[in-house]
């Protein structure tokens, strides 16, 4: 499997519309077949009217809604100006947009002569205006009919956003989806869109190019999200979920009193770029823990090398039986924890993967602590380790790759453990240095 073109395992058969499903060539039955478990249909769900017809008719379709197996949730809010008029509007528009506005190019008013002449002048001057208003939309990014389409586009939007309570419509959808599409087991709540993904082009189509070209600066503000907006669906109704995934998205506190239970769900991956709200983020993380006894994927990301936020407390309450593949990113631990988080799932842990994790010590005695001790274990990955210096206590850096490097082979195999490492202050601040390029690629395919 790990062979297939790279093009082949990021296809995706996403739904434009009921009438329109992007098709996928094979060359033979025997490919289709090893390339099945790749082809993962898919519906968007994105705070737009266009978009919520679209999942509407993709769910009530005979054929299409008994394939789908994943919906992608963005709860992202443009933050639209609001303005008076189209003149407000306007004046409100990038500059580098380069649209005229009429006022930029008025007739002179201010003419000595009189009689014929004064009224020559004037015309003269109004023409004047008029050329200099044509050429000036000639330069602009868009023309006067597109703008106004998009000046419509722009007023449907802010009323939509005004009357639409994202909550509840992201829970009456849910719920409609888990309903008529049996095959539904992912869920994916995001607001980032990798460049050129499905998930960025399907954005662009719902909204169009030039409203989130006109909204992308400055940076819109991370959505918020509570976990009663989804896993209640399935905790109810019985529906089972095999996948949650959250990407920078601010957790909010859940009010549900009910304790939930989760057994379907296998995978979980929480990657979040900022930690302001680090409280909430934890308090979150717990209830779906304590739902989902059943575990296989645990991926935790902060995202963040400037902030690395303390987990230890995290580590001592989790026990997972079933635990195979864990991903740490960004994360701060005391030694004496991780080793015991690690042991405890040493007999079902087949992939470890830990980048930017900061320890209150050297890697060395952990490693070595942990040697032979995970039998299972079939893959290791470690990027970015950041330890303590042996001779100043009070300084941290990161590995070199010469460390890194056999260090995974030790976790593996065995055998003899080099002497720590570290990436010297002037090669840190080189983009270039091969100490500095990530060596973790961890792909976040929604869904699996």
């Amino acid at each position: 499997m790990n062979k297939l073109p790279a093009e082949l395992k990021d296809m995706v058969c996403s739904f434009s519309s009921p009438n329109e499903l992007e098709s996928l060539r094979l060359v033979s039955r025997t490919f289709l077949a090893a390339a099945s478990e790749y082809i993962l249909p898919r519906i968007f769900l994105f705070i737009h009217p266009r978009s919520v017809r679209e999942l509407e008719e993709i769910t009530s379709h005979p054929l299409y809604r008994e394939h789908v197996t994943t919906i992608i949730i963005d709860p992202t809010q443009l933050e639209i100006h609001k303005v008076k008029d189209y003149d407000d509007w306007v004046c409100h528009l990038p500059t580098d947009w380069s649209i005229p506005r009429r006022e930029d190019f008025p007739p002179s008013s201010h003419v000595e002569c009189s009689g014929t002449d004064r009224g020559l002048q004037l015309l003269a001057a109004a023409a004047d205006a008029v050329k200099k208003n044509d050429e000036a939309w000639e330069a602009a990014k868009y023309s006067e009919t597109e703008l106004e389409k998009l000046w419509q586009s722009h007023k449907d939007l802010q009323s939509y956003q005004e009357n639409t309570e994202v909550r509840a419509l992201i829970y009456d959808k849910l719920r409609l989806a888990f309903k008529r599409c049996p095959k539904l087991r992912n869920i994916v709540v995001t607001s980032l869109h990798g460049p050129n993904s499905a998930g960025s082009k399907k954005k662009h189509i719902i909204f169009g190019d030039q409203i989130l070209d006109l909204y992308r600066y400055p940076k819109q503000p991370r959505p918020q999200f509570w976990l009663d907006d989804i896993l209640p669906i399935p905790h109810d109704e019985k529906w089972r979920v095999e996948t949650l995934t959250i990407c920078n998205i601010e957790l909010r506190n859940r009010t549900r009193q009910i304790p939930l239970t989760l057994q379907d769900l296998h995978h979980l991956r929480v990657l979040n770029e900022e930690t302001a709200d680090f409280h909430n983020f934890r308090i979150e993380f717990f209830d779906i823990i304590n739902a989902a006894q059943n575990l296989k994927t645990l991926w935790i990301s902060t995202d963040s090398e400037e902030d690395i936020p303390g987990w230890e407390v995290i580590l001592q309450n989790i026990c997972l039986a079933h635990l195979e593949e864990l991903f740490f990113e960004y994360l701060w631990f005391t030694k004496n924890d991780l080793v015991g988080f690690l042991l405890r799932h040493a007999t079902s842990l087949r992939s470890l993967a830990m980048r930017g994790v900061l320890i209150d010590d050297g890697w060395s005695e952990l490693l070595r602590n942990l040697r032979l001790q995970l039998p299972n274990l079939e893959e290791v990955s470690l990027d970015f380790l950041i330890g303590v210096h042996a001779t100043s206590l009070a300084s941290v850096s990161k590995y070199k790759d010469s460390f890194m490097i056999p260090a995974e082979s030790f976790l593996l195999h065995g055998g003899p453990l080099p002497a720590e490492q570290f990436v010297g202050d002037d090669d840190e601040e080189d983009p270039h240095n091969p100490d500095r390029v990530a060596r973790i690629h961890m792909e976040l395919r929604p869904g699996l």
